[in-house]
């Protein structure tokens, strides 16, 4: 069930790649229970924004998570205190098994009390992992490598899930298992984050979704704004 819990709360996030601004001054509150979709155009910041939180890349302003600051915190410390990234191309490792893929997510965990717990939540969430678990990542299709690559997120069990185009270069089906996985996880409670190149797709899904133009918050739209074509070309086009 959905509650409102702190969550994510990001105030003046800026990213520079020397000296070129990427994202220049954005708020971001992902409530527990909810999910927040950032979309725009390529280039717009998006997933620096993602990067900077999880302590991946230098940045201004505050990221907090559940109250707590975790500026200036490696990724893997970030990790500990409760966020998980889902990256942009999945990035399993192909040569190794589903099961492995899953155990090395947990290696990030607060707590090592509740793996096998965590692993069963994933395995019912997606069953294809369970039917391949001794199969190598890299012989999934693209769609399953996505579920492998969600499902590793979860295994070090995170109050926050972050995604950079969950939907890239899957079949329309894939991808609507894809968003149903993330509703149930929305449902129980964890602070979901989207960002996404499909933008119907995404402010359809999400209570909100921000519009990010050369690293500014131009917008924010509401599931209802989903079929208005001209409200989404205006987000992406101006």
């Amino acid at each position: 069930m959905a509650t409102d819990e702190i969550g994510l709360v990001v105030r003046d996030l800026t990213v520079a790649y020397s000296g070129v601004p990427a994202v220049r001054g954005i708020d971001l509150d992902v409530p527990a229970g909810h999910a927040i979709g950032l979309i725009g155009p390529n280039g717009a910041g998006k997933s620096s924004a993602l990067l900077a939180i999880m302590g991946a890349v230098p940045h201004g302003g505050s990221v907090q998570v559940n109250g707590e600051a975790v500026d200036g915190l490696a990724p893997e410390r970030v990790v500990r205190r409760g966020v998980s990234l889902v990256p942009e191309g999945r990035h399993v490792f192909a040569g190794l098994s589903v099961k492995d893929n899953l155990r090395l997510g947990a290696v990030g965990r607060r707590s090592s009390d509740g793996v096998a717990e965590t692993l069963d939540y994933v395995v019912t969430l997606f069953p294809i992992l369970a039917e391949f678990r001794d199969r190598q990542a890299g012989l999934l299709s693209g769609g399953q490598q996505q579920q492998l690559a969600i499902g590793r997120a979860l295994m070090a069990d995170p109050d926050i899930l972050m995604l950079d185009e969950p939907s890239l270069g899957l079949s329309p089906t894939a991808v609507d298992s894809v968003f149903d996985a993330l509703a149930t996880i929305r449902e129980a409670g964890k602070a979901v984050l989207v960002v996404e190149q499909r933008a119907e797709f995404t402010v359809a899904f999400c209570e909100r979704t921000h519009v990010l133009h050369d690293g500014v918050i131009t917008m924010t739209l509401k599931p209802e704004d989903a079929t208005n074509v001209q409200v989404l070309t205006e987000a992406y086009f101006g």
